[in-house]
């Protein structure tokens, strides 16, 4: 089983606590920080694992996030549908 599948519950809860975040590359510290500790309480372990990311790995966390962000307005609003940011362009 690759790392993927086995860690599957472990990303989707990620996702869920950085779900109101919104990742830049310059904040991935930050985004570390409170991705921890909003884990803190469910999964102290999964908290303790992020809390321990290098500078890179925190960088791919942010990255992560930042990608499923975009895929999920995607979702929301495919190509072809308008989005409400639509409504308010002029000209």
């Amino acid at each position: 089983m690759n790392a993927v599948t086995t860690h599957l519950d472990d990303l989707l809860m990620v996702l869920r606590a950085s779900a109101d975040l919104h990742p830049t590359a310059e904040t991935s510290g930050t985004l570390q920080t409170q991705i921890a500790a909003r884990l803190e309480s469910l999964r102290p372990d999964l908290a303790a694992v992020i809390r321990s990311m290098d500078d890179w790995h925190a960088d791919v966390l942010a990255d992560f996030v930042a990608e499923a962000h975009v895929v999920a307005a995607a979702l929301e609003y495919p190509p072809g549908r308008r989005s409400a940011s639509d409504d308010t362009k002029v000209g």
